[in-house]
């Protein structure tokens, strides 16, 4: 007997949705099923994308449909714990772009969700399926540099297509945080690779290279990890320049070093880090669907959306507050 594809429902148009719905087209065991978005005309493209049943602006007619098994939220950062929350308490799988959140009430609120709904939720952080990250952390794993005292990563943009003319990320409503919402990346990538909880961050801020952004648009942002291990991410969306180091991330061990893709040993070897391209939205949405068909645990669960999502809330309050902060973790 011929198992029944998962069916996939859409909210939202954010800037990956376009690789989810073709990741979803492409997988033998999914169906698309339909679109949201606030913006018919947006709805109806992405629908026409993954040639979907129907297209709506009202996300409850997905929630409603007992043919959709699966919600992906691509909504604004700010909508996602709205979306993800009623997704759940519909019966829905929930596989969530990041941030997965923006604020700490929120991640307890969507932790509360999955655990009283049992159901799968994955974070899209999807540098940790990129195969070099994933080099970087099997060289690391296999104790080739020691153990690590210090990582760092970065988040380098120039935002300006992102903000103008007026997005949801620039919207004064509620702006895009870019410490939450790009220093995700490079922050949970120093997370994953040290295996360890950051238990305190100090931050500084300004905002004067994004004139027109109504927020900061420039993190530095240090951490010390519960390990032992210290940390730093850098995050810029009014840099002149695009994409110069998303997600990079160096890794200082006690005996060697991973820099800029190199391996560099105690004894002044130096070798390039070997990795194939991938698609990693592709293997982020393979890896969610086996795991609701197999009922395991995602690589980037709610817990561990959580608590990259803490860490930078720290941060946030850190260049407010001008002193130390301590993470919360105990999700």
């Amino acid at each position: 007997m011929e198992m029944r594809k998962l069916g996939v429902g859409f909210v939202g148009s954010d800037v990956h949705i376009g690789g989810y719905v073709e990741s979803f087209l492409v997988n033998e065991k999914a169906v698309l099923i339909g679109a949201c978005d606030k913006s018919q005309e947006s709805a109806k493209n992405i629908s026409d994308q993954g040639s979907m049943e129907y297209f709506t602006t009202d996300y409850k007619r997905l929630l409603e449909d007992e043919s959709v098994d699966i919600i992906v939220v691509c909504s604004p950062d700010h909508s996602h714990a709205e979306h993800a929350i009623a997704a759940l308490r519909a019966g829905k799988h929930v596989l969530c772009e990041k941030p997965m959140t923006t604020n700490l009430q929120s991640c307890k609120d969507i932790v509360q969700a999955v655990d009283e709904t049992g159901l799968t939720f994955m974070v899209s952080q999807f540098m940790r399926f990129e195969s070099v990250y994933r080099s970087i952390k099997k060289i690391y794993d296999q104790g080739e540099i020691g153990r690590a005292f210090f990582v760092e990563g970065s988040y380098i943009h120039d935002m300006r297509a992102y903000y103008t003319p007026r997005t949801w990320r620039s919207d004064p409503e509620n702006p895009q945080n870019i410490l939450i919402g790009g220093g995700c990346h490079p922050l949970d990538l120093l997370r994953w690779a040290v295996g360890s909880d950051i238990e305190e961050v100090h931050a500084y801020s300004n905002g004067y290279a994004a004139t027109d952004f109504p927020l900061d648009d420039c993190y530095i942002y240090s951490c010390k990890f519960q390990n032992g291990c210290i940390g730093k991410v850098l995050v810029t969306s009014g840099c002149k320049g695009h994409g110069m180091g998303e997600g990079f991330l160096s890794i200082y061990g006690t005996e060697g070093t991973i820099w800029q893709n190199k391996l560099y040993t105690a004894q002044g070897g130096v070798e390039e880090i070997q990795f194939e391209k991938q698609d990693s939205i592709r293997l982020v949405s393979t890896h969610f669907i086996e795991c609701v068909l197999g009922g395991q645990r995602p690589m980037i669960d709610v817990r561990e959306g959580a608590k990259t999502v803490a860490a930078l809330v720290a941060g946030v309050e850190s260049t407010e507050s001008g002193k130390p902060v301590k993470v919360f973790n105990e999700f």
